[in-house]
């Protein structure tokens, strides 16, 4: 690792306690990996020259391999935008953002259910194919069981969902400062595992949405950035704010010692009269207001740390989060494809194995980004196969077809495509505004 840049997540200096003060957060320019990765983490246009360099390499012609690359990346988008126009147009009708108006028929009143179903299953085969990974119940669970040192303290209640799902990309390792009394204010930093990207997807009940902050006909999606792996639960709705012992204890002993005093001196005016028994009756309850008010100043300092946390790391909402996902999916169907299929075409002319396929392509990435990453060759063999770029020959081995082979069969693919949508839009156009027969 080289800490020697940071990036700042712009989490500002909170008090977690009056002992310990939070100091900003950060995160290391080649930051470690606390879990085996699932994505490509290359931006699209770093990935397509590295895929050059190497097809260069191999004795391939830049300006053949940059033809492929083209095709290749403009004939996936427009799959994939057919591919995400479902989703998009069901998405629609769960958006609580929307400010269209939709005619509702009895069809969709019906299987306003399925559609909510339907939505989610879609989403799920989108954050599959963006590499992100959904926690199941024990990660979950997990992750609730306790807030990091550097969370809200939070209580959480999942019986007010209808449909949930949390999805993480990015393991690493922050780094934050803190300084602790019993240390006399020295900095220490800590580790704490974060999550890069955090996505949650969740529907509520209908007695849930009583509050008209959720409403129960609405798919919810929210994206998030550098979230420490055990404060999930700052992010999820129907969660609370639970005060420590400490803030508890603030509260509760002054208001017993408060009472036993008051008890004691009762005994003891009883006998001046009338006006000291007033104006200790008067004290007492300014010491009651006083307490209770404490009360209120202490839970609303969470719930505006809490708030401040979830506008520094909050990167989206519904519609827009599922637009980013569509395209990060989209990038990293072209990353895998161009990375497997140069690797075939170059490093094994005769075939290979699944598993030497992964290997390879394991082996390059960790030398390029300096951490493992599990490359889903599954997946990549599937879109090559679809795509007709790779065949399997007697010996049950992937081969890759030849470059020139590659750039006509795409190119003819890519025709295809463009007639079959201008040939349906045609159909559709006559259909809808033929002539009445008489």
């Amino acid at each position: 690792m080289h800490p020697t840049k940071l990036r700042n997540s712009g989490i500002a200096i909170t008090n977690r306690s009056f002992d310990t003060l939070i100091e900003t957060e950060t995160i290391p320019e080649n930051a470690i990996h606390w879990g085996r990765e699932h994505f490509i983490p290359v931006a699209r246009a770093d990935w397509r020259v590295l895929m050059t360099d190497l097809a260069v390499e191999g004795g391939l012609t830049p300006e053949q391999f940059e033809e492929f690359c083209a095709l290749l990346d403009t004939l996936v988008h427009m799959q994939s935008y057919h591919d995400h126009a479902e989703l998009s147009e069901n998405y629609s009708k769960l958006d609580p953002d929307s400010i269209s108006e939709r005619i509702p028929t009895v069809m969709e009143l019906d299987s306003a259910e399925q559609l909510g179903q339907l939505a989610l299953s879609q989403l799920d085969q989108i954050m599959v194919r963006a590499n992100y990974q959904k926690l199941n119940r024990a990660e979950l669970l997990e992750a609730l069981q306790k807030a990091s040192e550097f969370g809200i303290p939070m209580t959480s209640d999942f019986t007010v969902f209808k449909r949930f799902g949390v999805y993480v990309r990015g393991k690493v390792i922050g780094k934050r400062v803190r300084r602790r009394l019993s240390g006399f204010y020295r900095r220490e930093e800590i580790d704490v595992p974060l999550y890069q990207r955090l996505v949650i997807c969740f529907q509520v009940i209908e007695t849930a949405s009583n509050d008209n902050e959720h409403r129960s006909d609405c798919l919810y999606i929210k994206s998030f950035k550098n979230i420490p792996q055990h404060d999930i639960d700052m992010l999820l709705p129907g969660t609370k704010v639970r005060m420590t012992m400490i803030d508890r204890g603030k509260i509760v002993l002054p208001t017993l010692s408060g009472l036993a005093i008051l008890i004691f001196r009762l005994f003891a005016v009883v006998s001046l009269g009338l006006f000291a028994l007033i104006s200790l009756l008067s004290t007492t309850i300014g010491y009651a207001l006083k307490t209770v008010f404490g009360y209120f100043r202490t839970k609303n300092k969470y719930q505006h740390n809490l708030t401040k946390n979830l506008y520094y790391q909050s990167l989206g909402n519904n519609a827009g989060v599922l637009q980013q996902l569509q395209n990060e999916a989209e990038v990293q169907d072209i990353q895998e494809c161009l990375l497997a299929y140069t690797i075939l075409l170059l490093n094994y002319p005769q075939g290979a194995t699944a598993r030497q396929l992964d290997l390879s392509a394991e082996r390059f990435i960790q030398e390029t980004v300096d951490f493992p990453v599990n490359f889903e060759v599954d997946d990549a063999l599937r879109k090559l196969f679809h795509l007709n770029l790779v065949t399997v020959n007697s010996g049950r081995k992937y081969v890759a077809i030849k470059m020139t082979s590659a750039i006509e069969v795409l190119q003819i693919s890519f025709r295809k495509l463009i007639d079959g949508y201008s040939k349906s839009v045609m159909a559709k156009d006559t259909s809808e505004h033929s002539a009445p027969t008489l």
